[in-house]
């Protein structure tokens, strides 16, 4: 008999959060890191790059507490250690965050951010929503649409500012896209796939 298309069992959907989790506060420690790293030496003030900052400052506060509320709805069980479950889904994810988080180019590295990573996320987020069963996943879908609501307003809000000074997302961001989607493939976090 095929499960139903929203059915997770407590297991993967302790993998899943985990992994969002682990995602979050990844984010919080990249955009954080970008909001506090100082100006070049010498350079000229920059109010582009004070924006971005300040930016950065707002989206590293929103990760920070979606990392906590992801934090919250680990399943607790006897014999696991719940912060075990708080993992990168693959290396290769991990390694591609902290590459971009090492961009130099404050507009570039924002500009991947918001021009891919985070509409993929969105749109993972937006996926395990549709799929999921209210009565066994309510506590999980009340932080999907708050997360789906952060992520949003950060790709208009980050957009807006990088239009503003005409920033190019880097060619990297096909990788980073064909890591996460990788990463995310081997969990079967989209809703229709399932482990045979």
């Amino acid at each position: 008999m095929a499960e139903p298309a929203g059915w997770r069992g407590i297991d993967e959907l302790a993998t899943l959060v985990g992994h969002y989790g682990w995602l979050e506060a990844r984010f919080f420690e990249l955009t954080g890191r970008w909001a506090t790293a100082p100006a070049g030496d010498g350079a000229a003030p920059d109010s582009r790059a004070d924006e971005l900052r300040v930016w950065c400052a707002a989206a590293s506060r929103r990760h920070g507490e979606l990392a906590a509320h992801w934090a919250q709805r680990l399943p607790v069980r006897a014999g696991v250690d719940v912060g075990s479950l708080v993992v990168a889904p693959s290396g290769a994810l991990a390694e591609a965050l902290d590459a971009l988080e090492a961009e130099a180019d404050l507009a570039c590295g924002v500009g991947v951010l918001v021009g891919t990573v985070l509409p993929w996320v969105g749109e993972v987020y937006r996926r395990h929503t549709a799929g999921a069963l209210p009565v066994s996943e309510a506590p999980v879908l009340e932080v999907l649409v708050e997360a789906r609501r952060a992520v949003e307003g950060e790709i208009r809000g980050g957009g807006s500012l990088l239009e503003k000074g005409g920033a190019e997302p880097l060619v990297t961001a096909r990788t980073i896209v064909t890591i996460l989607s990788q990463a995310f493939e081997e969990i079967c976090v989209l809703p229709a796939v399932h482990p045979s």
